[in-house]
């Protein structure tokens, strides 16, 4: 994004759906028009928050909007993205590895889980995560025997957690996977394995009072809220009891600046935070400002061993050392796309 004086900002757009198109609209509504805050961009659109809740494609292209004006005011202040949004400015944030998606499509065997999960804790990650129950399939229809299916992703864990000993923390996904029966059964035998959290066993977005009712029958905290929108729906979760820790998406929950106000408010109810985001180099980045301004952070997610060309994308090239990103120097966000590596293995479109 650019504004009239030329300054740049980058984000990163990914949901899988048409933002291209949203995004387009959404310029086109609001270009050469004064903005005086980022949290009103939306409404300037003509975009309710229920709108936004129900799309992904367009709560992903308000997010990135509202994140650039975040960016480009940044750079104007000379100041960095997470000063703008309140914080302080540090060297390095904490981050946890989610180690599933360099097995998607390659090696699900428990061993490459082990193996994975190792590597990382070898390289300085204190805990790590993976997304196991391949075989629960969402929607499996009555009487199916969800507990049963889990056999194989509760295997892959104990390979992870005899993999990394008792010293690395372990955190598991289930994507929505399971229901009231099944959840609080499958709890208990990851709770054997010393897992930190149970993330997601129903989706928060579709479903938010039987998470809390699961999350009234389990012993481990609940996390999740990655595809909500607002800083009060995460609020709203925390304040029912369905979640202990909320994780907003700063693709999709409405940009950086709503990402912090989301921690606020979450922290404010008694729960905390940590961010969803195995994204790309900028929103990780983009994440680390926001976890660094945000009340009682947790530690950031970030997708370890995916290509080996990664950390290239961005200049200067994304630091990762001893389970931390380290941030750069310079204003706003702090870098810019590496337009060699965007070249060499991207794909470049013109939009409006």
């Amino acid at each position: 994004m650019r504004d009239e004086q030329g300054i740049t900002a980058v984000v990163e757009t990914t949901c899988g759906r048409d933002v291209t198109g949203a995004l387009s609209r959404l310029m086109a509504a609001v270009e050469r028009r004064p903005i005086e805050d980022e949290s009103n961009l939306a409404g300037m659109a003509g975009v309710e928050p229920e709108q936004a809740r129900q799309s992904m494609a367009l709560a992903t292209a308000v997010s990135a909007l509202r994140s650039a004006l975040v960016d480009i005011r940044a750079q104007r202040d000379g100041v960095s993205l997470t000063e703008a949004m309140g914080g302080r400015r540090v060297g390095a944030v904490q981050l946890y590895a989610n180690v599933n998606r360099r097995l998607l499509g390659f090696d699900r065997r428990p061993r490459a889980f082990a193996a994975t999960a190792e590597r990382a804790a070898r390289d300085g990650f204190g805990t790590v995560k993976c997304a196991p129950f391949d075989e629960v399939v969402r929607g499996a229809g009555a009487g199916a025997d969800l507990t049963d299916l889990s056999r194989p992703g509760l295997e892959r864990v104990a390979a992870v957690r005899k993999a990394v000993g008792n010293d690395v923390g372990l955190l598991v996904d289930c994507h929505g996977r399971f229901d009231l029966r099944s959840a609080p059964s499958v709890a208990d035998e990851l709770a054997k394995l010393g897992v930190a959290w149970f993330e997601e066993p129903v989706e928060p977005t579709d479903d938010p009072s039987t998470l809390a009712e699961i999350a009234s029958r389990v012993g481990i905290p609940i996390a999740g809220g990655e595809s909500g929108y607002g800083a009060d729906f995460f609020e709203g979760l925390v304040e029912m009891g369905a979640v202990e820790v909320a994780m907003p998406d700063v693709k999709w929950c409405g940009g950086v600046a709503e990402a912090v106000r989301a921690a606020a408010g979450v922290a404010r109810l008694g729960g905390r935070t940590s961010l969803h985001g195995p994204s790309g180099p900028v929103g990780v980045l983009s994440g680390a400002h926001v976890t660094a301004a945000m009340p009682s952070a947790m530690p950031l997610e970030f997708g370890v061993y995916e290509v080996p060309w990664r950390a290239e994308l961005v200049e200067p090239a994304e630091r990762v050392e001893g389970g931390r990103l380290w941030l750069p120097a310079g204003p706003g966000l702090g870098a810019r796309l590496n337009p060699k590596v965007v070249e060499r293995y991207g794909h470049r479109w013109n939009g409006r």
